[in-house]
């Protein structure tokens, strides 16, 4: 992985909340202590993310990035701090284990069969009052008007004048915002290099699960436009990454005109059902927001949230007592101490689901209610700076205490240990060539911007990548 120095961005306006969030305070004694005009800890209402601009990556770093908690836009790969946001962004994924379609969305399914399978008798017969999901399948194989063609990630005019409509007509964008440069930037662009991707756009053609593949050995891997024609006209297209271990959705956008087929809800089951028709274990869904209408439908495909602080996925429904008015989730096991668990967070992005079974309570307060966590990490930092020459205690860009970053208290752990040495090997992106470096060797201020990689990504992926110093 090639990758830039991590940005702690801070901004006014949320596009989530449309910043008419009263409450927007990640614990219930953040937001009591608001009630009583107690002093807060910079609790001004801000759109909170870490993010990096990624030059190369592949496939694979990106499927565990998910399971860290990450999201790409184009080439930019970021996350929220979900302590200081307003709106708590969980990462959420399912599989037909999991999806039991709610009653709107079979009546929607059968709007959308009616529409391009006008003659149903065409279709296998079903029984009376009962439900068949896979005559969504054979309808859109059937129909004589619609399809979904399957190409790689790349610009055309058709599709972005179709972007343009959508975004002012649905995201009431002004029309002189969104250019050619911005969407292919947004939907268009990718970090993987060209030998990840795999696929044959001649075998992306149809519905048929054999076309989605390259052989049976092989899975389609990559960034894919699913585009949804109706009588030859492209109502939609579904942005998609084909990942080792599921789909994952970037972004959806459709015709406005076509608002009555739901193509939205039709697009999610479409590929949940592709998910389990290529073997792989998981589509998902981007994030999730509990207290906001744009992102909490998500729930109703079923599935699973991450916990970024264990790298653990806990089914939604036993979570959601502890995302009410969009707080901050951390399970934690009764008996276990509060550095116990914040040191669980090691960022391998080998995320792991749990079962309600495993759920004891919500540890965020105890993690992040009280000074204590605070001044210890404000300890930690100076020790970094007086013990290893490691940045300055005013200096770090990353936040001292963050969710899903590893705690300061693990990096002074792994260096006393010398799983961090002065010999430790660096690789570094500067004056137009990649140099190596050893950790020793570096000013404080490259420590620090080393060590702050470490906490974002994870000791096992910096051992692989290199950054680039601008």
């Amino acid at each position: 992985m090639i990758f830039s120095a991590p940005l702690y961005i801070k901004e006014r306006h949320c596009g989530y909340c449309n910043d008419t969030k009263q409450d927007y305070y990640a614990l219930e004694s953040q937001a009591k202590a608001a009630s009583t005009g107690t002093q807060q800890r910079g609790r001004d209402k801000q759109s909170i993310m870490v993010g990096s601009t990624i030059t190369s990556m592949t496939c694979q770093n990106y499927d565990e990035l998910i399971n860290q908690g990450f999201r790409r836009s184009g080439t930019f790969l970021y996350k929220s701090d979900l302590l200081r946001t307003c709106c708590r962004l969980y990462t959420i994924r399912t599989n037909m284990s999991y999806f039991k379609p709610t009653k709107k969305q079979r009546k929607a399914i059968n709007k959308f069969i009616k529409e391009i399978v006008p003659d149903e008798s065409q279709l296998s017969p079903v029984v009376k009052n009962s439900f068949n999901l896979d005559r969504l399948v054979e309808a859109q194989l059937k129909s004589t008007t619609f399809k979904i063609e399957y190409e790689p990630s790349k610009f055309s005019k058709e599709k972005f004048q179709l972007y343009k409509k959508y975004q002012v007509a649905v995201h009431n964008d002004d029309p002189d915002d969104i250019t050619e440069k911005s969407f292919t930037r947004f939907l268009c662009h990718s970090p993987f290099t060209s030998d990840e991707i795999r696929g044959i756009d001649a075998q992306w053609q149809s519905l048929d699960v054999n076309n989605w593949s390259v052989n049976s050995q092989e899975k389609r891997i990559g960034p894919t436009h699913a585009c949804y024609y109706l009588n030859d006209k492209l109502i939609a297209i579904s942005i998609l990454d084909f990942l080792p271990s599921g789909i994952s959705s970037i972004y959806f956008i459709w015709d406005p005109d076509y608002a009555h087929l739901s193509l939205g809800t039709i697009s999610g089951i479409n590929e949940v059902q592709m998910c389990q028709a290529l073997g792989f274990d998981w589509y998902y869904l981007g994030y999730y927001i509990e207290d906001c209408d744009k992102m909490n439908y998500k729930a109703k495909f079923g599935g699973e949230v991450l916990d970024v602080c264990s790298e653990t996925f806990y089914p939604i429904e036993d979570v959601k007592p502890y995302l009410a008015n969009g707080r901050l989730f951390v399970i934690g096991t009764i008996g276990e101490t509060k550095q116990g668990k914040e040191s669980e967070c090691e960022a391998t992005g080998h995320a792991k689901s749990a079962t309600i079974c495993e759920v004891n309570y919500n540890a965020a307060e105890d993690l992040y209610g009280g000074e204590e966590v605070y001044a210890n990490a404000k300890r930690e930092a100076k020790q970094l700076l007086s013990d290893y020459d490691i940045g300055r205690t005013d200096e770090y860009k990353l936040p001292q205490v963050m969710p899903g970053l590893i705690p300061l208290s693990k990096i002074l752990s792994w260096l006393d240990e010398e799983v961090i040495d002065e010999d430790t090997p660096i690789k570094i992106n500067m004056f137009g060539g990649v140099h190596k470096f050893q950790f020793g060797k570096l000013n404080h201020e490259g420590r620090g911007f080393y060590i702050d990689c470490i906490r974002l990504f994870g000791l096992e992926k910096m051992q692989n990548s290199t950054m680039i110093l601008q």
